[in-house]
């Protein structure tokens, strides 16, 4: 078995590897011929009063990969007014996520790794996947609203995927804003510039990728414009507005409930996952647009919006798996004996 890093996945694993593995995914979801555990998340009360613990799950299962993934997290959040943050409480300020792969042949564990570098990768390939099917054919200018950790990832996925010419992006704090412009700019070969104002960012925008951890509206109905393609990963990034006027919406996933079980005492914000005015069970997936099962754009003109939420193990399954592969192919990674993490005593 081996254990990976997110150093490993860094060097191993590209956005357009992500990108081909969530497709065939998705796919294979679409056909029924994969299964998707729902997330789940227990939380409670913490020492600190200023936060909740929360460990959250999810898995899935792609036999035609022969993969089985559990991603589970143990954090502690704090909820402020405007967004929410993880603490990195654990021994030297780091955080706690784990991605366990298995076999689904045999049921052995294939491999554990830490679940950053993947997460930020599965969300911003997501996305950019979407546009395949969502946006205006060949695409040359975008926004991003964030400019932080999942921004990153957005802005190199849709640079994957698309000849861009230009990133417009906004972010509040304008020191922060104007760095990681620079060295997304470098990284990409994309000129990405800082804008005023979200509203001068999105202003005839091909794409708008929201990738906030903001609890508030970062992206106004009134902005949205035909043709133009917007994506949130937080359901409170966008005003139902650009939902309901949208000609072609599709979800992640038709999970539309929030399975969270709490202990007494515990408050959390309302809807996190969840937009006015969207039924989930109603509205086509992402799978069911590139399996052929629903329609796709069909014309420059229209509006349309892809919520990406909320994450599912499908993401996680698709990714882990082709960084098994990469991995296994450069002799990367660390052995342990298989036998440690298998039992001789059915449980």
């Amino acid at each position: 078995m081996l254990i990976l890093s997110n150093e490993d996945a860094e060097s191993l694993l590209t956005l357009s590897d992500c990108i081909t593995a969530l497709e065939q995914a998705y796919t294979e979801y679409a056909h029924g011929r994969a299964a998707n555990a729902p997330r789940s998340d227990a939380v409670s009360t913490t020492a600190r009063p200023d936060a909740v613990y929360s460990l959250k799950l999810m898995g899935a299962v792609i036999p035609s990969l022969d993969v089985s993934v559990v991603r589970l997290n143990s954090d502690i959040i704090s909820f402020g007014e405007k967004r929410q943050v993880k603490l990195p409480l654990a021994p030297g300020n780091r955080y706690t996520g784990l991605v366990l792969l298995f076999s689904v042949n045999t049921g052995e564990p294939l491999a554990i790794f830490p679940d950053g570098v993947l997460q930020c990768m599965r969300v911003g390939a997501t996305s950019a996947l979407a546009t395949r099917y969502m946006a205006r054919k060949n695409p040359r200018t975008a926004a991003v609203i964030g400019a932080g950790w999942q921004a990153s990832g957005h802005i190199k996925a849709i640079t994957a995927l698309h000849a861009l010419t230009e990133i417009r992006c906004y972010s509040p704090t304008r020191d922060k804003l104007v760095a990681f412009c620079g060295e997304m700019s470098k990284l990409t070969g994309v000129a990405v510039v800082p804008a005023a104002s979200p509203e001068a960012a999105v202003k005839g925008a091909d794409i708008v990728l929201c990738a906030t951890n903001a609890s508030q509206h970062v992206f106004k109905a009134e902005w949205l414009e035909p043709g133009m393609h917007v994506c949130t990963i937080r359901g409170p990034e966008l005003e139902p507005g650009v939902v309901t006027q949208s000609d072609l919406v599709a979800v992640n996933d038709r999970v539309a409930h929030e399975n969270f079980s709490v202990t007494q005492g515990v408050t959390l914000p309302k809807n996190r996952h969840s937009i006015a005015g969207l039924d989930p069970k109603t509205t086509p997936t992402l799978g069911d647009l590139i399996a052929g099962l629903a329609p796709g754009r069909v014309s420059d003109e229209q509006k349309s919006c892809f919520v990406n939420l909320p994450g599912i193990g499908l993401q996680f399954a698709a990714v882990g798996g082709a960084l098994y592969q990469k991995a296994l192919a450069a002799k990367c990674g660390h052995e342990l004996p298989t036998e440690w993490f298998t039992e001789d005593v059915v449980p």
